[in-house]
């Protein structure tokens, strides 16, 4: 898997509703040597209510300007499987989608725009678009995702979806996870711009981000809590 490519990083997370630990997230980020190219390769497994585990394996690779031109989503939980695969023509300004399941596949075409961001299961990859996406110092940045609702049946095919950010470079904070002091930026992503009236009702997702390829130490939103258990330059 990780032929004439160099480890870059690698690390695991924890995941938690309110106090209840439901899920693992082991990732590792790949330089490839030839291409350039970045990839994050994430497992995450999480216990279901009815004993059993699903499992969300996730192939997400950026070109050198770290922009996404391929996500790979592999689920499975007991007998049940799909496949989920995002390809991006850069050249022709086309993302092309297909999803498996049941034996089937179905597959979907869309013109994209020259900087395009695509969302993935895989917690690692949440501040991928900070590395390549200018975003303002005053207000709230509008960034463009595409994604995806399919899980284990092709409902519908991927949309645009617009998030709004607010994230600043050099407002850097020292937060603590499990005795240990991290300075990390605070990412904060919103439904909605600065102009909406009733704030009250856009509570944003809180984001810490390390400086180390945009990869997130842990996420707060409501009772959800994502808390990064190590992150590592890797000896490989």
């Amino acid at each position: 898997m990780y032929q004439n490519a160099e480890i870059i990083l690698e690390g695991s997370y924890l995941y938690y509703q309110e106090e209840t630990h439901y899920a693992d997230e082991n990732f590792k980020l790949v330089k490839s040597f030839g291409s350039q190219n970045y990839t994050f390769y994430s497992e995450i497994l999480s216990r279901l209510k009815t004993g059993e585990f699903l499992k969300i394996l996730v192939k997400y690779e950026m070109n050198q300007y770290f922009l996404p031109i391929s996500v790979r989503i592999e689920r499975s939980v007991g007998d049940q499987y799909s496949l989920e695969n995002f390809q991006i023509d850069t050249s022709a300004m086309e993302m092309n989608y297909s999803f498996e399941s049941s034996g089937k596949k179905q597959e979907f075409k869309k013109n994209i725009s020259p900087k395009h961001y695509l969302t993935s299961p895989a917690f690692c990859t949440h501040g991928v678009f900070t590395l390549s996406k200018r975003i303002e110092t005053a207000g709230r940045t509008s960034v463009l995702l595409i994604a995806s609702e399919n899980e284990w049946n092709y409902t519908t095919h991927p949309s645009d979806k617009i998030i709004y950010a607010d994230y600043k470079t050099g407002d850097v904070q020292e937060i603590n996870i499990n005795g240990n002091l991290l300075n990390a930026s605070v990412l904060k992503l919103y439904q909605y711009d600065s102009t909406f009236i009733n704030t009250s009702t856009d509570s944003p997702v809180e984001i810490h981000l390390s400086k180390h390829f945009g990869v997130p130490y842990q996420l707060i939103h409501g009772g959800q809590k994502i808390i990064i258990k190590f992150l590592r330059k890797s000896d490989t």
